[in-house]
Parts: C-alpha cells; sequence; structure tokens
C-alpha cells in the first residue's frame, strides 16, 4: 500500500507530502490543487521510460501543454522537472520510489520522460540465466501439479503433497533470489519496485464518471477493465465470478427499489424493445415496487444515482479493476444520506478487496461517513497558502463543537468552518 507521497513542481503543488491510508477523501473549494494531486501520482505511473498526452488522457488526467504542468508562480523561476517520491509498504518493508520527469521539449504533443528512473534487472555477464531456466522448469512443473489440486478446494487444504509442493516452490524463489543478491546487493529492491509497478502503480486510473458514458451511449476511453468515464461496467459485471457477484448485490440493499440486475449478453431484450436508444450496455435493472410483468429496465431508463452507485461497488469489488486508484467528484448525481452509507459501505469493502483509494468531494454528507478513529480512514483539507501553493491539513479528531447542547456532526462542522476548506473571498 502507498504510505507517503512527495510532489514537487506539479501544477500547483510547489511541494507537498501527504501520508496516506486506505481511503483518503479530500475536500476544498474549487481550484485549491485537488484534483492536481491524484494526477500526479499518475504522472508517476508508467512502468516505460516515457509516456505521451494520449497515455495521460486513457488515464483521467487532464492534459496541458509542459509549460503549464510545471509549478509557475509569481516571482519564482520556473523549474522544468517534476519530482514525485512515493514510499510503499509491502510485507512490513518500505520501499521507495522517486520519479523524476521532464518534457521532451516545450512542444504541446511533447512526450514525457522519467530521468534517472530506476532499471529493471539487466542481463549482466555473470547473472545465471541457465540456473533460472533450470529453476523455472521446476516451476512450471509445481504449477501444473498444483492445479490438478485446486479442482477440489478440501483436498487442496489438507494434502501433504500439496504441502510439500508448496514448500518447494518458496524454497526454489528464496535460492534463486539469495543467488541473485550475491550478484546484484540491489536485486531485492529492484524486484520489489517491478512489483509495485506490475501490481499497483501501472493500473492507476482517475475515474471521473459520465452519465452518458455510464447509460453505455460514449465509450472513449480503451482501458481496461474500467474505462475512466465508467465505460465497460456492463463487460466487467457480466464476468463477475459467484463472490463478486453475490457481494454486489449485497452492496445495492440501500437502494429503496432494487430488486435485482439482469445482464442481457445476447442484448435480446434489445430487440424485445426494452432499449430503444443508442445505449450499447447490456445492463438491466429490476424494480420490486413494479409487476413482475413490467418491472425490467434497461440504463437508458434508469436514474442517475444507481448507475454511479453500481459502478461503485464493481469498482471496489472485483479482483480485475485496480487496487490502488482514484475518484475525482465521488457525490456527483447522489443524495446527501446516501453519500454517507456509500462512504461506509467503500470503507468496508476497500479492507474486504485490499483496494486502495483517493476521493475527492464537495458533499458534506461524505464526511459524515468516515470514521476518523480508524486510522485506515483518512480526511485532508485542501487549500492554497497566501502564495498560491496547493497545502493539505489531515483532520485527525472530529473537532469539538456545539449548537444548543447538540455536538455538531462533521458536515456540519464543515459547512460552519470549524475544519476549513470553503472560499473565503465572498
Amino acid at each position: 500500500m502507498l504510505k507517503k507521497v512527495r510532489i514537487q513542481n506539479y501544477k500547483s503543488i510547489q511541494d507537498l507530502t501527504i501520508e496516506l491510508g486506505r481511503i483518503n477523501v479530500f475536500i476544498g473549494e474549487n481550484g485549491c490543487g485537488k484534483t492536481n494531486i491524484l494526477e500526479a501520482l499518475a504522472m508517476a505511473s508508467f512502468p516505460n521510460d516515457n509516456f505521451e498526452i494520449e497515455d495521460l488522457y486513457n488515464k483521467g488526467v487532464r492534459v496541458a501543454r509542459p509549460s503549464l504542468t510545471f509549478s509557475s508562480f509569481l516571482g519564482k523561476k520556473q523549474k522544468e522537472e517534476i519530482n514525485i517520491n512515493l514510499e510503499f509498504k509491502i510485507d512490513n518493508k518500505k520501499i521507495e520510489i522517486n520519479k523524476k520527469i521532464k518534457s521532451e521539449n516545450s512542444d504541446i504533443y511533447s512526450k514525457w520522460l522519467y530521468v534517472d528512473d530506476f532499471k529493471p534487472i539487466g542481463a549482466k555477464k555473470n547473472n545465471p540465466i541457465n540456473l533460472y531456466n533450470q529453476l523455472d522448469k521446476r516451476m512450471q512443473e509445481i504449477f501444473n501439479q498444483l492445479d490438478k489440486y485446486k479442482q477440489n478446494k478440501q483436498l487442496f487444504d489438507n494434502s501433504e503433497e500439496v504441502k510439500k509442493l508448496l514448500n518447494e516452490s518458496t524454497q526454489i524463489k528464496k535460492y534463486f533470489a539469495k543467488k541473485m543478491t550475491e550478484i546484484d546487493p540491489q536485486y531485492e529492491e529492484k524486484v520489489n519496485k517491478i512489483i509495485i509497478f506490475s501490481e499497483i502503480l501501472e493500473d492507476y486510473l482517475i475515474y471521473s464518471l459520465s452519465i452518458k458514458t455510464l447509460r453505455g451511449i460514449y465509450t472513449e476511453s480503451r482501458k481496461q477493465p474500467l474505462g475512466v468515464n465508467g465505460e465497460g461496467l456492463d463487460i466487467l459485471i457480466a464476468n463477475f465470478d459467484k463472490e463478486e457477484l453475490n457481494l454486489l448485490m449485497q452492496s445495492c440493499h440501500f437502494i429503496s427499489w432494487f430488486k435485482d440486475l439482469h445482464i442481457d449478453k445476447n442484448d435480446k431484450l434489445k430487440f424485445d424493445g426494452y432499449k430503444l436508444g443508442k445505449s450499447n450496455s447490456v445492463i438491466y435493472f429490476r424494480d420490486k415496487f413494479m409487476s413482475k410483468k413490467n418491472n425490467i429496465f434497461s440504463v437508458e431508463n434508469s436514474n442517475d444515482g444507481i448507475l454511479h452507485i453500481l459502478f461503485y461497488f464493481a469498482l471496489f469489488i472485483s479482483k480485475k479493476t485496480p487496487q490502488f486508484f482514484a475518484v475525482d467528484n465521488i457525490d456527483t448525481s447522489l443524495n446527501p444520506y446516501l453519500c454517507r452509507k456509500l462512504i461506509e459501505e467503500l470503507a468496508e469493502l476497500s479492507k474486504k478487496r485490499d483496494k486502495q483509494a483517493l476521493i475527492t468531494t464537495h458533499n458534506p454528507a461524505i464526511l459524515d461517513g468516515l470514521n476518523l478513529h480508524d486510522e485506515e480512514q483518512r480526511l485532508f483539507v485542501v487549500s492554497r497558502s497566501d502564495d498560491g501553493f496547493t497545502k493539505v491539513k489531515r483532520i485527525k479528531l472530529k473537532p469539538d463543537a456545539e449548537v444548543d447542547g447538540n455536538r455538531l456532526k462533521m458536515s456540519e462542522l464543515w459547512m460552519r468552518n470549524h475544519i476549513g476548506g470553503l472560499p473565503q473571498d465572498f
């Protein structure tokens, strides 16, 4: 999990350090730099040496020419390098990744380049390739044998042969790691960085939902399995396993009219007249208050809220969606009380499904769903200094304030300006 991030020289951020939890909510007035924090992480999430405007667009970044991407403040000389320092914790080990980012040139279509980036483990003269090939061959044999046992869960959990195979694979990994470390002392650190990129950072996206996209009308992003505007939701749910589908149904319990959803993989209902517009989505809902003979309707006819709710639950539940991601303006189209319940549910799902999320909101009710006594749930107030720099303050405890003898809720504390994050110029 990403524990700490330091961002330097990105848009409104001059130098900013944030210690993160599992669910991280950012509030603040418009234009204070909340989204810039999300975007800076995207700038550091590419595993290759360079990336282009389209790559950023597909990650959900608002693209701009280089001169507008580097910080530019009155009276300060503009630097032409973005620095992102990421501190991860994996198996109680601290792993740091530093990214220095420059543009190829000042052209608006310029590529972005990583400077002095760590290099993946490369071939060396004394790299034991033959040893690796032999060990890899044996590992494949072990995996093939284990696959046979996996068909019977009880046998897999209790078989002595399975235990022996698992132990042998562990010993092989340790042996190879020891040999490689003898050749390259930084081997283990490099491997951990590669794992972070392949399993966490590379998949990082900033989701900002579009209702027409959720309705299956626009499908611009090519990211899989879910595009940044909501593309691919029906395909993702259609491929849920039994456990994922059960979790999704349980999570939708507080939608008052929701009875069930149906994935019409063959799009048969379209030809029966249940979908008359341009939608490509094959999601249909059943309303428990409607007649059984006439209680099914497509996403074209559903309310906006259920589509946003369904997307967020699917995002947090699925094994195929990113482990680490951001959601910009999670409150869009949602009733305030629904926002509160949503954040409560997502906080629980994040633990169950091992997800880490950065979330921005302008809806005070979101704050009422946070448990600030839980270190994995964190609230940050974002603002700008007198010089215009983005700054962040973490709210660790609920401020003690009362009105007529009643303690105020977090939403009320925000709206009464007890925690900051409100416009002050009017």
